[in-house]
């Protein structure tokens, strides 16, 4: 099963695509190796679902209309 991440939803940088990497402000990324205060690059998107959420090579992204923790 792979870890659920929230993403800011107004924070989409152009548009999910399958097969490219999303630009997104993720919210509660557990990686060390991952902002949770700015845009980052997530790995090959394989799935777009109509809700907003979707689904990487590594992980589920969902969206939310929450802030960045801390701010």
């Amino acid at each position: 099963m792979k870890p659920v991440v929230k993403y800011q939803h107004d924070s989409i940088v152009g548009s999910l695509k399958v097969g490219k990497s999303a630009m997104i402000k993720p919210i509660d990324h557990s990686s060390p190796y991952v902002s949770n205060t700015q845009h980052v690059y997530t790995s090959t998107v394989v799935k777009v679902n109509t809700d907003g959420s979707f689904e990487t090579q590594n992980t589920l992204y969902v969206p939310t209309n929450e802030k960045q923790r801390g701010y």
